[in-house]
């Protein structure tokens, strides 16, 4: 329902006619023995909706009112430390448009021993697949509602069983097929998503993640399950070969890859799309594009669809300009010039590149903010700037950092600077090495500083800039790597010598995120890469890097996630400016 309204003018239309796109926020693998998540609950008008069901019907909206769209976010994976009790993955969180409510996909199950329930997949908009147990066979979450998604797949004892000297589970259900069950020496795949081409182009959302496998004897060589197309994530694998398990695609609501004596990864996060007709614009919110005669406003991350599109209110060019009716955004998702048309005081958001990985995470971009808090301590809200009518004031929105190519005993690169006028907010810092020696295992600093690699007690993480960011994780000593500082916290130090640290969360504003369609994950930027270990960990808030060799998100300036000094590490993300004024 509007939660603001406007009177209309009598010669505005009476409604806008839209059609949707809703995908919830994919389940989280299980851990240990652990079946894959399911995917996303999938509503839509175009093309096809999640569980075969009939098309949905467009909603129609009053003009000049406000709409809340929630984007949610991927479940976590489940967690598995040694010695203690194993953990279904979570679920997805729900996503909504105005009446329309997607729901979060189901988590995958675990190891249960011998004969427990979390075993089971939990239910969801696409049901959690199966993972192992020691008696009797385990069943996947059911779809919950119907007509969103399919059930996870089943794990069967007779294929999943010590005695046979290994494992193999099923898989996560997608919006368009069930999970995969497994079988004699295969693990389930995850289920296919569905697709629509309501944002212009083909794309298929809401696949379930893999089932994985483990073990020796005739498991040894067993390849890992893939997950269903629609950005499942790839089961997990501990046999001859060890392979991490694959984190749900973002934005596509994809289920988490189940994991085999490691974590679960975590399930995709979804996405909101709105589309009318025409291509004169008659909405604000999200990233707007137009294609094939039509409209499109697409939500990465929660924010309001407000049915009022006049820029008359405008005093400035530059950027995409979008409005709440209250005030004015320029949003830049790539550098430009803000040129006032009158003398204006702006409020503004500057984020630069996140850091890139290499063992240790890379620090968040640093982060400063007239509105609601900047990044670090002390964290002081900036003072507005006073411009000039006519003059053209430069915007630089700085690039992430490259993280560490394979063999390579440096740390990896701090992000760009991000400027508007006279402020600067600095690049975050390159992760520390996991070769080499000396200073080469530090973090770097940065806006936020990189995490450390734990190769010998002392190395240090990189430090953080005042009022842009926090430092990264410190060192004990391990074999693992420190997640990088993030806006809004410290990265995570080293856990054990298996488990690294996460990256620091990041800064909430959701006055800029609402209603431009940035930030990430309830509308945080600037979070943390996430450290390398045995044990997947996870980026912080503000689109920080996993520690299974993602990239920061662009235009977050999160850092990049760190991996294994044998592998590729994640690069940062891209930083945004925003430029706001009362209309």
């Amino acid at each position: 329902m509007p939660i603001i309204g406007i009177m209309a003018s009598q010669n505005y239309p009476r409604t806008i006619t839209i059609d949707y796109l809703v995908v919830a926020g994919g389940g989280g693998g299980g851990s240990w023995q652990g079946g894959g998540g399911g995917g996303g609950g999938m509503r839509c008008t175009v093309g096809a909706t999640g569980g075969g069901g009939s098309l949905e019907t467009a909603l129609s909206l009053a003009p000049n009112a406000s709409y809340t769209v929630t984007v949610g976010a991927g479940g976590a994976g489940g967690i598995f430390i040694s010695g203690s009790a194993a953990n279904q993955g979570t679920n997805g969180g729900n996503s909504s448009l105005d009446t329309i409510t997607s729901t979060g996909g189901g988590g995958g199950g675990t190891y249960g021993n011998p004969s427990g329930s979390i075993a089971n997949g939990l239910a969801g908009g696409s049901g959690g697949g199966a993972g192992g147990r020691e008696s009797g066979d385990s069943t996947g979450g059911s779809a919950t509602p119907s007509a969103q998604g399919y059930p996870g797949g089943t794990t069967f004892n007779a294929f999943a069983n010590s005695s046979l000297g290994g494992w193999v589970t099923a898989g996560g259900g997608g919006a368009g097929q069930q999970g995969g069950n497994n079988a004699s020496f295969t693990p389930g795949p995850g289920g296919n998503g569905a697709t629509t081409s309501i944002s212009g182009t083909s794309t298929t959302y809401a696949g379930g993640g893999g089932g994985n496998v483990g073990g020796g004897g005739g498991f040894a060589n067993v390849a890992a399950a893939n997950g269903g197309s629609g950005g499942g994530g790839k089961g997990g694998k501990n046999n001859a070969t060890k392979v991490a398990p694959g984190v749900g695609g973002i934005n596509l609501g994809g289920g988490g890859g189940g994991g085999y004596d490691q974590a679960g990864a975590k399930g995709g996060s979804g996405v909101v799309i709105a589309r009318y007709a025409g291509t004169t614009q008659k909405a604000f919110g999200g990233v707007v594009t137009t294609s094939g005669g039509n409209t499109i406003h697409t939500f990465n991350s929660s924010g309001t669809f407000y049915t009022n599109a006049s820029t008359a209110g405008a005093k400035a060019t530059g950027g995409t300009i979008t409005s709440d009716g209250s005030y004015m955004y320029h949003t830049f998702l790539v550098s430009g010039t803000f040129t006032p048309t009158q003398s204006l005081t702006v409020d503004y958001l500057v984020v630069a590149g996140g850091g890139g990985a290499n063992i240790g995470g890379g620090g968040a971009g640093g982060l400063r903010s007239t509105v609601t808090i900047s990044g670090g301590t002390p964290g002081t809200v900036e003072s507005a700037l006073s411009l000039t009518s006519g003059v053209g004031y430069t915007v630089t929105v700085g690039g992430g950092g490259a993280g560490k190519t394979v063999g390579t005993q440096t740390q990896g690169s701090n992000g760009e600077n991000s400027t508007f006028a006279t402020i600067t907010s600095t690049g975050g810092g390159g992760g520390g090495a996991g070769n080499g020696s000396g200073s080469f295992n530090n973090g770097v600093t940065g806006g936020s500083g990189g995490g450390a690699h734990n190769t010998s007690a002392g190395r240090v993480p990189g430090s953080g800039t005042t009022n842009q960011g926090f430092a990264g994780g410190t060192t004990a000593g391990g074999g693992t790597g420190s997640g990088g500082g993030g806006a809004g916290a410290a990265g995570g130090s080293e856990q054990s010598a298996l488990i690294g640290g996460i990256g620091g969360i990041g800064r909430q504003i959701a006055a800029f995120s609402d209603i431009t369609g940035t930030g990430v994950d309830g509308g945080y930027y600037a979070g943390g890469g996430g450290g390398f270990g045995q044990t997947i960990c996870a980026g912080g808030l503000g689109g920080g890097g996993g520690g299974s060799t993602l990239n920061g998100t662009i235009n977050t300036g999160g850092g990049g996630g760190a991996n294994d000094a044998i592998a590729v590490s994640g690069n940062g993300g891209s930083g945004v400016v925003i430029v706001r004024y009362a209309i």
